[in-house]
């Protein structure tokens, strides 16, 4: 009786030791990969967040910009994020073609900078606006433009306003909270107009977000000079372009 007793006893523990183990081991391994994958999902979808919410602030910021509207308010939740501002900045010129005898070969505007509008959402990525359009990067992964702005690009013509904002007061909040962005319209003037000979239309852009760029102008029919995902400056031309207009509108932006 008492070797019987013995061997249940052994088979208990044996039993308890294995169900521990793998249970051990289930935990590990949900721990080695689930969690990473929930994470993974998790900051996906903060950025998806910040994006609908930048592309309700575009649509705000072209109410002001091309409709008229004396201002307009936007709330995005931070959720510990940052909300500040970046550095883009944008040269257009227009290039006669073929010269003409006393015409200015290359009436540039400049260099504008757009001060585009960001949010970082820590190591999840980030989301910008910038003269009407809204990128990302999510994480490590390349940028991309996902609301494209408001230019006109057609066979003869093209109209390209450009939205400057100026911030006012305080140039960064953040923290687990809801924040408002408030946008009103402090100036309007018009950089480049032409309306005769034909020209070359000519965009130079300096950012992180270059790579964006140059992926949304090929797709408007430019011609760019070869570029990386790395890139932080493009040169992109679009050619014989019979009607030409290029407006500055800068806007005031205020956080509260």
């Amino acid at each position: 009786m008492s070797l019987q007793a013995d061997s249940r006893g052994v088979s208990e523990v044996l039993g308890f030791v294995l169900v521990f183990g793998l249970v051990i081991a289930s935990v590990g391994t949900v721990y080695a990969f689930g969690v990473g994958e929930l994470r993974e999902t998790r900051d996906f979808e903060r950025v998806n967040n910040a994006e609908r919410a930048f592309e309700v602030f575009a649509d705000n910021v072209a109410d002001v910009a091309r409709r008229g509207a004396p201002s307009r308010g936007t709330e995005l939740k931070l959720s510990d994020s940052t909300l500040g501002y970046g550095e883009t900045m944008v040269n257009v010129s227009l290039d006669t073609t073929p010269a003409t005898p006393g015409s200015d070969m290359n009436n540039s505007t400049g260099s504008i900078s757009l001060s585009p509008v960001v949010m970082t959402l820590q190591d999840a990525g980030e989301v910008r606006y910038a003269t009407g359009a809204v990128m990302r990067t999510d994480g490590n992964g390349p940028p991309r433009m996902t609301h494209e702005p408001d230019f006109i690009f057609d066979k003869d013509r093209a109209v390209v306003q450009l939205v400057r904002s100026v911030p006012r007061g305080t140039t960064q909040v953040g923290g687990e909270r809801i924040a408002r962005i408030r946008t009103v319209e402090t100036s309007r003037s018009t950089l480049l107009t032409r309306t005769e000979t034909p020209v070359t239309l000519r965009f130079n852009v300096t950012s992180p977000y270059a790579p964006a760029w140059g992926d949304y102008l090929e797709s408007e029919g430019f011609t760019c000079d070869p570029y990386t995902d790395d890139s932080t400056d493009i040169s992109c031309s679009l050619d014989d372009v019979s009607r030409v207009t290029v407006v500055r509108v800068t806007v005031e932006t205020t956080f509260e």
